[in-house]
């Protein structure tokens, strides 16, 4: 599954996406349970085998009845047969032989118990369930949603979304755990003129004399439970053939050819998976449905027919920008690694979450790299790989594999530590042991526990098996500790044409917790700038190590990028390498900015240093660095609010930055980069958000032109220029921002619109766009993305707003948005003294399942007061020493 961050352009700390379930202390409070409750097994005296599932939604939606044929094995005599429910009403309920059983309930614990007269001894049965379930507006379980038509109709749609723990239980009584893997029979009945996509195939479909349809779906695959789904409503479709698969895209009607690139990106995915796995996708067909609008969340693996919101499978010409397409793309990549990769093999139980979600976050970037090389996905992944090192750095942080045995537990779980660490550790490990090696290894691995379950052990021993050299004693420290390694550079030296550089291993880290001494063995890598000789060495603990290197000259460490780890240059190696910077590859002029940037902020380095790298960032740079250049401006732009300097680093910034646009231009260019594309949306978005007067006005020059020339205001554009006019609109442009959501039939620019008028700056302004979120204007899927759009703005009015109307906005959230809102919101502002009302909120309108993500906003802004303190006044020195560069008056 995949969830995307709600940042935004100017401080991005990702590139497309974070693979997420969801946020469980968000699920736990919504299932009626604490975040600190056990999260329990199942006794262990039954298994499923086998379900056949009827179901029929009512008329108008709001519920739906059913009938389940639940077959299962008795491993242990039991006279009571507990399995998972949420929400339902249970009536009849008799084994196949002809034993009743009672029904008896355990709402708070998700269970229903199946209770016989005499224990059932060891074999297989059949119970037979009469139930009734709910159908919300909610994501969650069975919903629905209303979507406007191309000719104006409004029409109704139902999905399911049942990942990952307390959902599928929403739709039937059943064992819901990710190792009681079982084969689903799927049986709808719909109203007449609708058509259904499910996991399987259509097996069946007649014609009741009620004009109704029933549709009967091929048997599926043993799975899991939250893989099941299935939609209904009125659908275009496009198609392919790949083998024996048949693709799909299922849309909206009108909506069908905006699937063709995703279409595309399927069948690649589908042909390279099935060669590098070693077994080819086991099922008929893989279709994609595109849910409309969007949501907390991208996607959803469900074995045969994945669940997207239409920005993460959609590409509309006229509005999609370079960014949507690569993110489409890669998005589309880590479903369809799924399929082999947590459906064909899953993780046993939520502590290996990263087999799941790690794996194809990497597999997806492999993807990418293969069919669209010249996106650079390697580079554009740097900012994925910051994101992680960014939490692993902090107290919140916790190891890829970790026990869990509370919904507290499996919150911390999900996260950019499973998912971006994950891939950056497996990325590393695989240049460790070479691509033929790890290959060796993860198809044994798929083949030995297909349609079966996995922990993170049985891979390290295929993988020890396939290596050359040891490598499960690397795995496991990377992946059963948390925090991020620091290689320090000690000296170079150079005799007799080699080169020997001293280095030693410790711990990055940004707060006390994340700072005490840990032991990692690092596979380093390690280079003379100018030569094509590679040295590579394990590194562990504080002893100093020395590293041999074929030739003289600058040395840089870590090469590409391709290890989890940050790396500190003493300052003669550092001196050495700034001179040289022109000369080094992007990825490795990109690592030091970054490495550069976070140490500086960490304080273990001066922030100078930084700075004098970024000026000799050309105005003609690898797009990249502008990308690292613009999070990081806009990083020090938050950072610097309410300060007396505030003007002169934005002075700078708008200085750098302007460089950049006059080289990119305000429109795409033949035969550029799609990361030009990208950097030049970015570099316009920020230069609005630091209220450049000549970007905002070039800005609203073309917003309002392009209704006559639409030359105007590019595809590529499209986005950056409306919200560059959101970020300076004022009363007037706000309402015609508005009125064209209002006005479009398009729920994908509707959205465009309405998130780009959540950027205002006028705090007036902002009031209003937050009433609007309570108000039917906003789609409800989409409110938590536009609070938390205002916030980056606005984050002490928007704290105030979202805690004094909390009972009237929470009711338009998705429920885990609904218990860390005000978490994330107040996590935007600088200024601590909002803590005390951030944790008497939680307490009192929370609880405990706000609790985690009311430590990571502590955790956030207690750092960000420090860097205020202790680190600005070293930016405010050299800003002073640098001011005559851009001509600001002393």
């Amino acid at each position: 599954m995949t969830q995307h961050l709600f940042s935004r352009a100017r401080a991005r700390t990702r590139w497309c996406l974070v693979s997420v379930c969801l946020l469980f202390s968000g699920l736990a409070q919504a299932a009626g349970l604490a975040s600190g409750d056990g999260l329990e097994r199942l006794p262990d005296d039954t298994r499923p085998l086998h379900y056949l599932i009827s179901a029929q939604p009512n008329k108008d939606n709001t519920g739906f009845t059913a009938k389940a044929s639940l077959r299962f094995e008795v491993l242990k005599p039991t006279a009571q047969v507990v399995v998972n429910s949420r929400d339902l009403k249970i009536g009849k309920a008799q084994l196949k032989n002809g034993a009743v059983a009672k029904v008896s309930g355990d709402p708070a614990r998700h269970r229903t118990l199946f209770s016989f007269d005499k224990p059932l001894p060891l074999g297989q049965y059949e119970l037979n369930v009469e139930y009734t379930g709910l159908i919300t507006e909610n994501i969650e379980g069975v919903f629905r949603v209303d979507q406007q038509s191309p000719d104006g109709k409004r029409q109704q749609m139902l999905f399911t979304h049942l990942c990952c723990i307390g959902t599928a239980r929403k739709f039937a009584p059943i064992w819901d755990q990710p190792d009681l893997k079982a084969v689903f029979e799927l049986e709808l009945i719909i109203p007449a003129g609708l058509d259904a996509v499910a996991n399987t195939p259509v097996a069946k479909r007649e014609t009741l004399p009620t004009g109704e349809s029933k549709l009967r779906f091929e048997p599926s695959p043993r799975m899991s439970s939250y893989l099941l789904f299935f939609a209904v409503g009125k659908f275009d479709k496009v198609e392919t053939q790949l083998g024996a698969t048949k693709l799909g895209v299922y849309t909206q009607p009108g909506k069908g050819e905006q699937g063709r690139f995703a279409l595309q990106a399927t069948a690649d995915s589908v042909k390279l998976y099935n060669d590098y796995f070693g077994i080819d996708y086991p099922l008929p067909k893989l279709d994609s449905i595109a849910f409309p609008g969007a949501g907390g969340f991208g996607a959803m693996e469900n074995w045969g027919a994945i669940f997207y919101f239409e920005p993460y499978l959609l590409v509309n010409p006229q509005l999609a920008t370079q960014r949507d397409r690569q993110q489409v793309y890669v998005v589309v990549a880590h479903e369809v690694a799924h399929q082999w990769f947590g459906n064909l093999v899953t993780m046993k139980w939520w502590d290996d979450l990263w087999l799941n979600e790690g794996f194809a976050t990497w597999m997806a970037s492999k993807a990418t790299d293969r069919y669209k090389p010249e996106w650079n996905v390697w580079r554009m992944d740097a900012e994925s790989r910051e994101q992680a090192m960014s939490q692993d750095a902090r107290d919140f942080t916790h190891p890829i594999v970790r026990p869990v045995r509370t919904y507290e537990e499996a919150e911390l779980s999900f996260d950019s530590i499973t998912y971006e660490k994950g891939n950056q550790v497996i990325r590393m490990i695989e240049a460790y042991v070479g691509e033929d090696a790890f290959r060796t290894a993860i198809r044994a691995h798929v083949k030995k526990h297909a349609y079966g379950n996995a922990v993170t052990e049985d891979l390290w021993k295929e993988l020890e098996m396939a290596s050359p050299f040891p490598v499960a004693a690397i795995a496991r420290d990377f992946t059963v500790q948390e925090g991020v390694p620091l290689i320090d550079v000690i000296s170079s030296k150079c005799v007799g044409g080699k080169t020997t550089v001293a280095v030693r291993q410790g711990r990055f880290g940004l707060d006390a917790k994340s700072k005490q001494p840990k032991e990692w063995r690092v596979p380093v890598t390690a280079t003379v700038v100018g030569t094509n000789k590679i040295a590579r060495q394990v590194v562990r603990g504080a002893a100093p190590s020395e590293i041999s290197l074929e030739g003289c000259g600058p040395v840089k460490v870590n090469l590409g990028e391709a290890g989890y780890y940050r790396t500190r240059y003493d300052a003669a190696s550092f001196a050495q390498l700034e001179k040289n910077f022109a000369r080094l590859p992007a990825q490795d002029q990109l690592g030091l900015l970054n490495d550069g940037y976070n140490l500086a902020e960490g304080g273990f380095t001066e922030f100078p240093g930084y700075l004098n790298l970024a000026l000799k960032v050309p105005a003609n740079a690898d797009p990249v660095l502008w990308l690292h250049l613009t999070r990081a401006l806009g990083t020090l732009d938050k950072l610097y609010r309410g300060r007396a300097e505030h003007e002169q680093l934005r002075a700078f910034a708008r200085w750098k930055l302007s460089g950049a646009l006059r080289e990119l231009g305000w429109v795409e260019r033949d035969g550029e980069s799609a990361n030009a594309s990208i950097a030049r949306a970015e570099v316009v978005e920020l230069l609005a958000s630091l209220r450049d007067s000549a970007t905002q006005k070039e800005a609203l020059r073309r917003f309002q032109g392009a209704t006559t020339d639409p030359a105007l205001i590019s595809g590529g554009m499209h986005q950056a220029i409306v919200n560059a006019v959101g970020m300076a609109a004022d009363a007037k442009t706000l309402d015609d921002v508005l009125a064209r959501a209002a006005k479009s039939t398009d729920s994908a620019q509707s959205q465009i619109y309405l998130m780009a008028a959540a950027r205002v700056q006028d705090p007036v302004l902002a009031t209003r766009m937050l009433d609007l979120t309570l108000t039917d204007a906003v789609p409800a899927p989409l409110v938590g993305n536009m609070v938390r759009e205002i916030a980056q703005s606005h984050p002490a009015l928007t704290f105030d707003y979202v805690t004094s109307k909390y009972e009237t906005l929470a009711p338009r959230l998705e429920s885990f948005t609904r218990t860390s809102v005000a978490q994330q919101v107040a996590g935007n502002s600088v200024d601590v003294t909002l803590l005390p009302r951030l944790e008497k909120f939680v307490a009192e309108k929370v609880g405990d399942a706000g609790r985690e993500t009311l430590n990571r906003a502590r955790s956030t802004m207690t750092f960000s007061d420090e860097v205020r303190r202790e680190r600005l006044p070293e930016v405010d020195g050299w800003l002073r020493e640098h001011a005559s560069a851009w001509k600001v008056q002393q």
